[in-house]
């Protein structure tokens, strides 16, 4: 880790109606907290949905090691995909960031917001929407759109985590 780096480097608080207006465009989000069974955002053809119950069902080490491992598997495939462009993470009703994956994963700084929904909505994607992550806590899903990180977030979630009924992908 480089200690140089923290957190204040990494993530910019950035204007939070202007980050959520292109998500909220594409996928129509509607917050609702006691919805369990229709998704809180449009799902498009591209979107493949994770069931995260895995995880939830479990107290203790084994919902920590999930949360932990879904985390760092969504940081590995943002770096590697991303580059050395920026990304936007959401999270419902706390404060909008543009972020450096690239300069996350030298830091030992948490994540401004994590890719696992532990206790609200959280969305990490691309400036353009063309790939991007949607946590629903609620519903205990994970939408992973966009080919390129189907092909690897995707992939790898599904290796030990259940395809939820929702997905299109």
């Amino acid at each position: 880790m480089d200690e140089s780096i923290n957190a204040a480097d990494v993530w910019r608080e950035v204007d939070y109606d202007i980050a959520w207006a292109p998500f909220d465009e594409r996928f129509a989000f509607k917050a609702n907290f006691h919805e369990r069974e229709h998704p809180a955002i449009r799902l498009s053809d591209d979107c493949l949905v994770l069931d995260l119950g895995e995880v939830f069902a479990y107290d203790g080490p084994k919902f920590a090691a999930g949360e932990a491992a879904i985390n760092a598997s969504g940081l590995r495939a943002f770096v590697w995909l991303a580059e050395d462009e920026e990304l936007t993470a959401l999270d419902w009703q706390h404060p909008a960031y543009r972020y450096s994956p690239a300069l996350q994963s030298l830091t030992a700084a948490t994540a401004g917001v994590p890719v696992f929904p532990n206790g609200d909505y959280y969305a990490h994607m691309t400036q353009d929407l063309r790939w991007g992550t949607f946590g629903h806590p609620w519903q205990q899903t994970l939408t992973v759109w966009g080919v390129d990180l189907i092909e690897t977030l995707g992939a790898e979630l599904l290796t030990w985590l259940p395809r939820h009924p929702q997905s299109r992908a």
